[in-house]
């Protein structure tokens, strides 16, 4: 039943970001992979959960692991908001005496107005935050330019 109900879809992505959470800001790379369900709720407007895993790059690779609601329409216009596990700030050096750095919920809003088939590209902004909690890192911004394949699973 779910099948009729929903379209599954197998999502990769690279990317170039800016985050920006002081006292730091971090520049680097981005690869994704994912699972992304996406329920039609017209035909030009559609509700989506996705859960991705992948690695971020500055100044080595390391994991992260996002699950995410969205709200696209035309599939180039989405509105989304989800939790984040970002390694890149982990407990070291000027993030050190916070407490779990990695943790994070984060709102956004992305474009992707080049598609061609299974292939988009576009860019995102995002709002984050530290979960609720004392001592946490402050909250930041994300900019983001993406390239992403999906077909359908």
């Amino acid at each position: 039943m779910l099948g009729a109900l929903a379209i599954v879809w197998l999502t990769a992505d690279v990317s170039v970001e800016h985050l920006s959470i002081a006292p730091d800001h971090r520049n680097g790379a981005g690869v994704h992979a994912g699972v992304q369900i996406e329920f039609p709720l017209r035909p030009t407007l559609s509700f989506s959960l996705t859960g991705r895993a992948g690695a971020t790059y500055a100044a080595d690779w390391r994991p992260v692991f996002e699950g995410v609601a969205a709200v696209s329409w035309l599939e180039t216009v989405e509105a989304y908001g989800g939790l984040r596990h970002d390694e890149r700030l982990r407990r070291d050096g000027a993030l050190a005496g916070y407490r779990d750095p990695t943790g994070r919920t984060f709102v956004g809003i992305g474009i992707m107005p080049l598609t061609k088939g299974a292939f988009s590209a576009g860019g995102s902004i995002e709002y984050e935050r530290a979960l609720p909690g004392g001592d946490r890192l402050p909250a930041g911004t994300r900019l983001t330019a993406v390239a992403r394949f999906r077909v359908r699973g």
